[in-house]
């Protein structure tokens, strides 16, 4: 294709959607061969309904069947036919219940031609979901309710619904319309235990009622943040006592227990052997064990391992911790005998270390650390035809579609295209996909689809370094590791510049817009509106401002401040001051934050793989941080030797 289809396509996309259909007429020809012809002709019908019938509908989804926007015409035909009452028409159109707006479009339909019986079956449907629907159910449930059909059961069941799933908005609104004074009483006591749940510690249930049990569970569950102790006490003595689901009662245990040891509370080993005596949640036993850390109870952290699952306990994590364990453990045995511990020379040593050691992630590389050893990439790639990768590219019309959305960077049309493809392909094609995105440059694409092909050891597909001149500057600038910063856009986006967070972090380096705007004002740099945190060159530049800003606030601790990038600083500082007399690698496992802890491991080992590919000196941690260790046994020179690049 050429550049000036490509001009083209922008001038005449831009064309149509501000209604200038002639614009596209008169390039129409020159276009046809160009890959998202296909997208133009959509949007010339998507956006000129009153122009076309249902015939021009099914003809162009006979045409473009693996089109992501054929779906979407037919969806935008579909409100376009219920804004025009044109109810024959959309039933025609009609495909498939969808459980949510165009369905209840379809209820409309039926009740507007007559069909009061097969409309209500749908706004039934429709309605026992513990979920707000889309708005334009309003008119059908409001049909329906003025018909009489819609009974105080009906209310009742679907307040229940909601009231399971804490909806609380919905139930609310719907405890307004329960007008029978026998439901009342039910719904009056769930409101009741939700302002009060410390109701539940002397009130009298019967959870043989499914509703009660409801009202028990949504209780506790607001205990547990009120009142953990009582919480326990409560929940111990009806556990047994009612028919709860399997599912109530492991949400219910979970959440005890984990609000006990995530908090570290003081009583938290008693509360967790008495939610979960026989090590059924593995979960729950990881934070066991990670409390015996923080206690550095090896005993214990030995005992409490071995409840693990064979597979949880084979992973990197518990055997380095119960190899840590078993060495400190013998080491306090030998020092409370009053003996020399005769194996402190060669601890490190031990079969096990040795192999985690050959590893490539955090604590493989704590392991390396310590014993002065080479870090271990273990990168390989594998093998496949390049004809493969041409004939994929050309036998699927979306990957020339795919390349062209790269072009001018509209990659969520792109990832469209690519989810629209894959269910269609083998595994032997699934897995040129990371090969043919990194070819495109389409970095987030190939970190993604590695990781579901599970190429965990090609580090080319799975590390990219793009924008590597823009990180590089910004990090020289502002006195940052240039690793380091790759890793947190690595860990943060995967290298996906039009990112955005459920939460509104947004671009490479995920910022929240008010997080940038304070970095633009630190550094004087010119931000005006949130969107350009989509450009790369202005997300960097305010990401290394604010990294920069939490190392200096964490006297350069690349750890504390990578914690603080992720939790923020506030919970960090908070950690520290409850648990940061402990041993370095002990506080990184016993953050209380999953996300935080995965988050900062994460961060670390890939400044090692980034430090090596960029052919750096690559250490995980500082002299100062490995000095504070569990298992502190390195002679201080060879750490000297090391902080000096030697090898």
């Amino acid at each position: 294709m050429s550049d000036r289809q490509r001009m083209l396509f922008r001038h005449v996309e831009k064309a149509l959607k501000t209604g200038n259909y002639q614009l596209y007429e008169n390039y129409r020809s020159e276009l046809r061969d160009y890959p998202l012809a296909p997208y133009l002709e959509y949007l010339s019908l998507a956006e000129y309904l009153n122009r076309i019938s249902q015939s021009d509908i099914d003809e162009f989804a006979s045409k473009y069947p693996d089109l992501p926007q054929t779906g979407q015409l037919q969806q935008r035909w579909l409100r376009y036919l219920a804004s025009k009452n044109s109810w024959q028409g959309y039933l025609y159109a009609y495909e498939q219940d969808d459980g949510g707006r165009y369905q209840c479009l379809k209820g409309i339909a039926l009740l507007r031609l007559g069909y009061a019986e097969q409309a209500w079956q749908e706004a039934k449907s429709l309605w026992l979901k513990g979920e707000s629907q889309h708005q334009a159910c309003d008119p059908l449930f409001n049909s329906w309710r003025a018909s009489g059909e819609l009974t105080q059961s009906l209310i009742l069941a679907r307040f229940w619904m909601a009231a399971e799933q804490n909806n609380l908005s919905l139930a609310r609104y719907l405890n307004t319309s329960i007008k029978d004074t026998s439901f009342r009483v039910s719904t009056e006591l769930f409101w009741e235990v939700d302002k009060n749940p410390e109701l539940l510690h002397t009130a009298r249930f019967n959870g043989d009622l499914e509703h009660q049990r409801i009202i028990m569970i949504h209780g506790i569950k607001k205990l547990i943040s009120k009142d953990l102790d009582l919480a326990v006490s409560t929940w111990l003595a009806m556990r047994d006592r009612h028919p709860f689901s399997p599912e109530q009662r492991t949400v219910v245990d979970q959440r005890i227990a984990m609000k006990a040891a995530k908090n570290f509370v003081d009583n938290a080993d008693e509360i967790i052997a008495s939610i979960d005596p026989d090590f059924h949640y593995h979960k729950v036993t990881e934070w066991r064990i990670r409390l015996a850390l923080a206690d550095q109870d090896w005993e214990s952290v030995l005992i409490l391992i071995e409840h693990l699952p064979e597979s949880i306990r084979i992973n990197s994590r518990w055997r380095y911790w119960n190899e840590v364990a078993l060495l400190k453990f013998q080491e306090e045995s030998y020092q409370m005998a009053g003996m020399p511990f005769p194996g402190k020379p060669t601890l490190l040593k031990t079969p096990t270390l040795r192999a985690l050691g050959q590893e490539r992630n955090f604590y493989a590389f704590l392991v390396a650390d310590l014993k002065g050893q080479p870090f271990q990439l273990n990168h390989r790639q594998k093998a496949f035809r390049q004809q493969d990768l041409q004939k994929l590219k050309h036998y699927y019309p979306g990957f020339k579609r795919i390349r062209e959305w790269i072009h001018h960077k509209r990659f969520y049309n792109a990832q469209m295209e690519i989810n629209r493809i894959t269910p269609s392909l083998d595994n032997t094609q699934k897995q040129l996909i990371p090969y043919l995105a990194h070819q495109w440059e389409w970095h987030h694409q190939a970190i993604m689809a590695a990781a579901r092909a599970t190429l965990w050891d090609d580090l080319n597909l799975r590390f990219p370094t793009p924008d590597a001149g823009i990180f590089s500057e910004q990090a020289e600038k502002r006195e940052l590791d240039y690793p380091w910063v790759l890793a947190i856009a690595r860990q943060e986006s995967a290298f996906h510049p039009m990112a955005r967070s459920s939460a509104g972090a947004m671009g490479l380096m995920q910022l929240m817009p008010a997080t940038a705007k304070q970095a633009a004002k630190q550094a004087g740099i010119p931000y005006r509106k949130q969107s350009e945190l989509f450009k790369p060159e202005i997300n960097i530049a305010l990401g290394t401002t604010h990294l920069a800003w939490l190392s200096r606030r964490f006297e350069d601790s690349r750890i504390l401040a990578t914690a603080a990038y992720n939790a923020g600083s506030t919970p960090v500082k908070r950690w520290l001051k409850q648990r940061g007399h402990l041993p370095l690698d002990i506080w990184i496992e016993t953050i209380p934050y999953d996300e935080t802890r995965k988050y900062v491991q994460n961060v670390m080992a890939y400044r090692v793989i980034y430090s090596l590919l960029e052919n750096q000196p690559a250490r995980m941690l500082s002299s100062q941080e490995m000095a504070s260790l569990s298992l502190n046994l390195r002679e201080s020179t060879v750490i000297a030797q090391r902080d000096q690049g030697k090898p």
